[in-house]
């Protein structure tokens, strides 16, 4: 006989000694629910996308079979401590928690619903529930996981999953959002951070490993950046085009101090030493800077033209300026001549902004105006499209990390790119669509 609820109030199981067991439909319906938990969770797998094989072609530079499934196993070598980024990663750790915990919830059912079923049940329950309570205490201080017990992939692991990770990947928009137009970036490889400038005087952080992007607090006004170049030892310098001066930020403070002054800086590069920054100006001279000391600045040429913006070094004394005057002048400034000269390498159709350089011959560089990234052939002046886009991307800034093979580039629109290398240096075209 039931009542509405569903409860039996007329026969009751009994238990071993005879007695009913009053709470025994109550633990065997936990103790069912978790098992259909269990057989749920355990079923999740088949749901999986990417359950078959793709392996990575090295001949065709492609996945071979199941995409998914490829991206799967990628994503079950990282550290399970950090983020998934696929419907794979989430649905793997889901199904690894939820089965044996649904088991051991029946384990659980099963044991206080003999407990309910002894003669002393009274005293066995509170005392199994003392016992419970402080084994579950127990249980909860000794499972604590420390900072120093956290699981860590190798660095052999991740540097490998980076490779696969940039092979695999063509054209990715890194970062969006950034207040102002984004016109400068400066990689640090070891930190695995980009840092990007903005023209109204913010400074953005941008981690190449997750994307995770933060704006950088100084405790003084950047004014107008131009372009951002790091010294490797914790510090960014930065120019300031309004305000005609360089200057240095304390990457671990925010701190700020005027290096420089009395230049139309725009565009910043350091040499290997860290200690001679290249400045270009907008009233077309170029200037080294000894950043150890108090505004000392050397003109090294001028006349580049008007407008003079990004700059870049080759490491072997050949400095490389372009300019913003809708003729896109690229000067290579040959700095152990004395005087130093310069000369013109090629003349772009249309604005030449930043410069990055692939230790090659070839120089990479941005076109806000015709929303394009040349390439430029150092030698000839051959000069080719290698990305075009199909609506708004006005590159500006344009930083190469040559330990991966991957180029970064930032946007009017105060974005930040990344191109593989390995594909801008073949003749194909980079079409994106940036719907924007």
């Amino acid at each position: 006989m039931s009542d509405e609820t569903g409860y039996n109030s007329g026969a009751q199981e009994s238990g071993p000694s005879g007695k009913p067991g009053f709470f025994s439909n109550v633990f065997n319906s936990g103790k069912d629910r978790a098992s259909e938990a269990e057989r749920a969770a355990a079923a999740m797998g088949d749901a999986i996308p990417g359950v078959g094989e793709g392996v990575w072609d090295e001949d065709e530079e492609c996945v071979s079979g199941d995409v998914s499934a490829y991206v799967h196993s990628l994503e079950a070598g990282r550290d399970p401590w950090y983020p998934r980024q696929t419907a794979h990663g989430a649905l793997d750790v889901m199904r690894g928690f939820l089965g044996p915990h649904f088991s051991s919830f029946q384990a659980t059912a099963d044991r206080q619903r003999k407990d309910t079923e002894d003669p002393n049940s009274t005293t066995g329950m509170a005392s199994s529930t003392m016992k419970s309570s402080t084994e579950a205490e127990d249980f909860r201080k000794a499972s604590k996981i420390r900072d120093e017990d956290q699981p860590r992939m190798s660095e052999d692991m991740q540097r490998h999953l980076n490779r696969a990770q940039y092979r695999t990947e063509g054209a990715v928009l890194v970062a969006s959002g950034m207040v102002g137009h984004a016109v400068g970036v400066a990689l640090d490889p070891a930190g695995e951070k980009a840092y990007v400038v903005t023209d109204a005087g913010k400074l953005y952080s941008v981690s190449l490993t997750n994307y995770a992007k933060r704006e950088f607090v100084t405790t003084g006004t950047l004014g107008s950046p131009g372009g951002i170049a790091l010294d490797g030892k914790g510090k960014a310098y930065v120019t300031d085009n309004s305000g005609n001066r360089l200057v240095r930020v304390d990457l671990a403070n925010g701190s700020t101090e005027e290096v420089a002054t009395g230049v139309r800086a725009y565009g910043v590069k350091l040499d290997d030493s860290g200690k001679t920054a290249y400045v270009t100006g907008l009233d077309g001279k170029l200037f080294a800077v000894d950043v150890e000391k108090k505004d000392a600045k050397k003109l090294i040429v001028d006349q580049l033209g008007p407008s003079t913006s990004g700059a870049a070094l080759d490491g072997n004394g050949k400095a490389y300026t372009g300019n913003w005057n809708h003729v896109g002048n690229l000067w290579e400034v040959d700095l152990l001549a004395d005087p130093p000269s310069k000369r013109s390498v090629a003349t772009l159709t249309r604005q030449s902004g930043d410069i990055a350089l692939d230790g090659a011959g070839t120089a990479y560089i941005s076109d806000h105006w015709g929303d394009v990234l040349y390439k430029v052939d150092l030698t000839t002046g051959a000069q080719h499209v290698a990305v075009k886009a199909t609506g708004n991307f006005s590159a500006l800034g344009v930083a190469l990390d040559s330990r991966n093979g991957v180029l970064y580039v930032s946007t009017w629109e105060g974005q930040l790119w990344r191109f593989p290398l390995r594909v801008l240096q073949t003749p194909e075209l980079i079409e994106i669509t940036t719907g924007v």
